[in-house]
């Protein structure tokens, strides 16, 4: 008697069944799982930071009674695991046990995840990051985006996303709302398929500090594996018994002949094939193959009884094979984390200074004009447009004249463009005249790249030829549009303090005298001097002079 018990499993595409769909509903039957979990962290670029996948072979012995024995599980697919053999043998599996197979896979993913934060939505071009300093809330556009990567459908995907105390978000029937998270469930994802959430929070910015975004972390179950591992069949055996019944008709010599299988476990046990063989005969009297009949717990299988002519009794072989119900349960669970973005926020000082506050009138003269811009945000700052106002005592400004620094470090030309507008822009009262706008933008080829802490100095010479009196100073305010991206938010600042300059004729009137009184005494006397500046500037390094008679002295 001879007994093969082997069961094969189909591929992996056919085994996604779960377990309880694929036991026994009469027995029980030896159980393989096998499960793979990943565990994923996604910095703030999209770029993978750690990953691990952890898997584990488990085959189980559900009975309470009977154990198996000469127990192999060959495998398809290890090359993407830790696994060194194809074959998993075992002994032997005690009632109610079971043996663990621990290892790691580097395989593909199932699940993608990413965000996309666009702070400047009205825009409606390239998403950009930063955040304009204001005192408003800004309203801001965010779409979370999953999509099955893998070949099995995904299932129960669940997305959490952390809300920062400056983020606020509007109720909506989409998702779910906690005290500091947003949560978005997906009951099922199917292969290549991709959902997307759209958000449209706002952002309250009190301080010049980087606000963070949020994480973000995804769980997920699929019915298959992340690796390329496949069960490929199953070899187990326990307690049963074959036999063959000789029964001798009412003819002497004819006799019929029954092979029988009983099963005497609490398995159900699958019969695949059966012979029957008399000794000494080359031809075999029974051959059954390709059968798939299940024996029950406990009970029997017999085949059709198969007449025998011999005067002596017969002396038989028996062949079974068959195998120990296998259930299979495979699945894989994973957890994704998306790392919090960092939003800077974009705001800047500006101020301007004349190197003098006055000129003078019908004289040709040249005043150095200093524009600082200092980055007091969170935020790289890659293009500025200045727009300054040109008093009208002053000629029109070339690029030329212009010089830009950052630091030590020199803005070329190239980087920037000039337009001189006709009439001031900025100046709410026209003084004298409309003088011209200055249009500086700066950044045009490259990023400007002033970071934060460092200031950006506009110099240039105003020039003036033959200007006449103002009679007023002159305020000459200037603005600077700047922002981080080129397609993000721009914020707008003044200059701290608007310079002025003043036009004087000039023109010097001195009023001189002298007295002389009477002392309080005999012989002494007083003498009064008078110097009054009736100019319309003052005087500076101003000397008296003065002489006194020989016969006098100075008390």
């Amino acid at each position: 008697m001879e007994d093969d018990s082997e069961f094969q499993i189909p591929s992996k595409e056919a085994v996604t069944p779960s377990l309880s769909d694929s036991l026994p509903t009469d027995g029980d039957a030896v159980i393989c799982r096998i499960h793979e979990k990943e565990r994923t962290v996604i910095d703030s670029e999209d770029i993978i930071e750690s990953r691990e996948v952890d898997g584990s072979v488990e085959i189980l012995n559900p009975s309470v009674v009977d154990r198996i024995w000469g127990v192999s599980l060959h495998l398809d697919g290890t090359g993407s695991t830790s696994i060194n053999e194809d074959v998993i043998r075992l002994r032997e599996i005690q009632p109610d046990s079971s043996h663990l197979t621990r290892y790691t896979a580097d395989p593909e993913p199932l699940l993608s995840i990413r965000e996309i934060i666009d702070s400047e939505p009205v825009r409606d071009e390239v998403p950009s990051n930063s955040l304009p300093y204001t005192n408003e809330p800004h309203p801001v556009k965010v779409k979370i985006e999953v999509e099955n990567v893998g070949s099995d459908p995904l299932i129960d995907i669940e997305i959490v996303r952390s809300i920062p105390p400056e983020w606020e978000f509007s109720p909506d029937l989409g998702y779910s709302i906690s005290e500091d998270a947003l949560i978005w469930k997906i009951p099922r994802l199917d292969i290549s398929e991709v959902k997307s959430l759209d958000l449209e929070p706002v952002i309250s910015i009190s301080s010049t500090q980087s606000i963070d975004s949020g994480e973000i972390s995804a769980t997920y179950k699929s019915p298959g594996l992340l690796s390329t591992l496949v069960p490929i069949s199953l070899r187990a055996s326990t307690r049963h018994i074959s036999y063959v019944t000789a029964t001798e008709g009412e003819r002497p010599g004819e006799w019929g002949c029954v092979c029988s299988f009983e099963n005497a476990s609490s398995f159900s046990l699958t019969m695949e094939a059966a012979s029957m063989e008399v000794v000494g005969r080359e031809e075999p009297l029974l051959s059954i193959s390709g059968m798939r009949e299940i024996v029950r717990p406990m009970a029997k299988w017999e085949s059709q009884s198969v007449p025998y002519t011999s005067n002596e009794r017969p002396r038989f072989t028996q062949k079974i094979q068959s195998s120990v119900a296998p259930a299979i349960d495979i699945g894989s669970t994973g957890s994704l984390i998306l790392r919090s973005k960092s939003l800077p926020i974009v705001d800047a000082r500006v101020e301007k200074g004349y190197a003098k506050s006055r000129i003078r009138s019908y004289t040709e003269d040249v005043v150095q004009t200093k524009i600082k811009v200092e980055n007091v945000g969170s935020a790289t700052i890659n293009l500025l447009r200045m727009v300054d106002d040109l008093p009208p005592i002053f000629d029109k400004v070339k690029l030329s004249d212009i010089s830009v620094e950052i630091g030590s470090r020199i803005v070329d030309t190239e980087n920037m463009r000039l337009d001189i507008v006709d009439g001031r822009t900025l100046t709410v009262e026209e003084i004298s005249g409309d003088g011209h706008t200055i249009q500086l933008l700066i950044g045009t080829i490259s990023p400007v790249a002033l970071q934060p802490g460092e200031v950006l100095t506009i110099r240039y010479p105003a020039i003036t030829s033959d200007p006449a009196a103002t009679g007023v100073p002159i305020g000459s305010p200037c603005r600077a549009d700047l922002s981080s991206e080129r397609h993000g938010p721009v914020i707008t600042r003044e200059c701290v303090k608007i310079p002025a300059i003043s036009v004087v004729t000039q023109r010097r009137e001195v009023r001189t005298g002298k007295s002389i009184f009477p002392g309080p005494e005999l012989g002494q006397h007083e003498i009064r001097l008078l110097f009054t500046n009736t100019s319309d500037t003052p005087l500076e390094d101003v000397t008296i002079l003065d002489s006194i008679g020989l016969k006098f002295e100075m008390l």
